[in-house]
């Protein structure tokens, strides 16, 4: 699964969906992944299945989109959580730091955040409510199709 780093939008990584383990690659992208302390994160189509899905996967966890609630938010010490809810119950709640973005930046806008911290970007695309499923229909589309690498 060719996937375009998050973070470093030159480098383009093969991603192993059974072991979560990547290796430098080139080509067509069909997601992002992130490279973190809680080890890698991605958010994918592969082309290869019978039905386009999309699919989150931290580590050797994955998930169908379709199949979990996603959720992100800031802690008043600055530390962000991020879960996944499935028909269970919480499948994963991972706290990280939230970024750094620096020197103080007056230009600096939520854009710079989801920029800065893929969970938040990440949580943003699958936020959909079942009356409004544009957003997470359209990246569907765009990474089953696959793109180009910047």
């Amino acid at each position: 699964m060719l996937l375009q780093d998050y973070d470093h939008h030159g480098r383009t990584w093969d991603l192993d969906p059974r072991t979560g383990l990547l290796a430098p690659a080139s080509g067509r992208c069909h997601g992002f992944v992130h490279l973190g302390e809680a080890g890698t994160a991605a958010l994918y189509a592969d082309p290869s299945d019978e039905a386009a899905t999309l699919w989150l996967q931290i580590g050797r966890r994955r998930w169908d989109c379709d199949a979990v609630t996603v959720r992100q938010s800031a802690g008043p010490d600055a530390s962000r959580r991020f879960t996944v809810e499935d028909a269970r119950g919480t499948a994963l709640e991972l706290r990280y730091p939230a970024p750094d973005p620096g020197p103080f930046d007056p230009t600096y806008d939520w854009m710079d955040a989801e920029a800065d911290d893929f969970f938040l970007w990440a949580s943003g695309r699958l936020a959909d409510t079942a009356a409004d499923t544009s957003a997470r229909t359209t990246l569907l589309a765009h990474f089953w199709a696959g793109f180009l690498p910047s």
